[in-house]
């Protein structure tokens, strides 16, 4: 059986090398690389329950997130566990339904299990069990908001950016009577994206009316009433901004059943394969998903590496405008 030191003379480097690799840290990109290639060569497994007793560590980080169906968060988790594996953490994923219960038992679980972090998705307030890990060294990470009132890290995008280009373009398209398909008025996400939308509105002369605004709940049935509501009430409608990929489906269903006898442009949050099918063409905003998995598994390890750290970031990763 292969040991650390047999890897460091087929690798050309110090075993402390070969240690720091296997600890997470930093190295250089060369230097890492031929260790993992040595490492494959000799088929050289580490004793991950071993080397996590000796530095009191599980080697686990924890993931929350809404649903396990949910194609945005399971994207960039996956971009996460490729990230951390290659410092030797594996990762531990939960789903709890959009129930603040149930988000309470899965953090407690994962706590049960001695994660050494934490990722949690969608959000924007601190409950009981956060406040808990975060008095503890257990190092967080907050994709898509930050956490108000918790000391953490975040990874999120320039939602307010994003959606005020958007309606600008469609805007300078000569499209006026613009509705939106909003969320919760409390959430940070849709805040930040209805901000957006009405600041482009504004700054364009063009006066915000409620009649063109519906509050859905992020389904995709709450997609299909909003276009329903807006076609209904707005006989001049010309566009639709849909600030979130389910309900987009929802409200382009409603057009293609009733409505595709009338002209109205999309702009949609997300962009995947889906969006390209539909004639007359999507707009969309496009979230960076590798991008945001690999910011998040950054923070984790200089977390989880360097853990002296004293100031928490909140990092920007800008969306992709497609035209259509």
């Amino acid at each position: 059986m292969a040991t650390v030191k047999d890897v460091a003379t087929l690798a050309g480097v110090s075993i402390g090398s070969v240690s720091n690799y296997l600890n997470g840290k930093q190295q250089k990109k060369v230097t890492a690389q031929r260790i993992k290639q040595a490492m494959k060569e000799l088929d050289y497994h580490q004793n991950i329950i071993a080397s996590g007793l000796k530095k009191n560590k599980t080697m686990s980080i924890g993931i929350v997130i809404n649903q396990l169906t949910d194609y945005f968060s399971m994207s960039i988790v996956s971009a996460i566990e490729t990230y951390v594996e290659q410092f030797g953490y594996s990762i531990i994923v939960c789903d709890y339904h959009d129930d603040k219960k149930r988000l309470e038992q899965k953090i407690d679980f994962l706590i049960n299990r001695s994660i050494d972090a934490l990722v949690v998705f969608h959000q924007d307030k601190v409950t009981p069990m956060l406040n808990k890990i975060s008095k503890t060294n257990i190092p967080i990470v907050a994709i898509d908001a930050p956490i108000k009132g918790l000391k953490s890290d975040a990874v999120v995008v320039n939602n307010y950016e994003s959606s005020k280009t958007g309606i600008n373009y469609l805007i300078k398209k000569g499209y006026r009577n613009i509705g939106i398909i909003t969320g919760s008025v409390d959430n940070y996400i849709t805040q930040k994206r209805q901000q957006g939308y009405e600041d482009a509105l504004l700054q364009n002369n063009i006066p915000l009316r409620k009649k063109y605004i519906w509050s859905g709940d992020y389904t995709i049935k709450s997609g299909y009433d909003g276009f329903n509501y807006l076609s209904n009430q707005n006989k001049d409608l010309d566009a639709v901004f849909v600030i979130n990929y389910y309900m987009s489906l929802g409200a382009i269903k409603a057009y293609y059943q009733k409505w595709c006898n009338k002209r109205v442009k999309f702009l949609v949050y997300d962009h995947f394969f889906i969006n390209d099918i539909f004639y007359p063409g999507i707009s969309s905003i496009e979230q960076p998903l590798d991008q945001i998995g690999n910011t998040a598994g950054r923070l984790l390890i200089n977390r989880l590496t360097k853990s002296n750290q004293a100031n928490y970031q909140t990092i920007y990763c800008n969306n992709i405008f497609h035209k259509m």
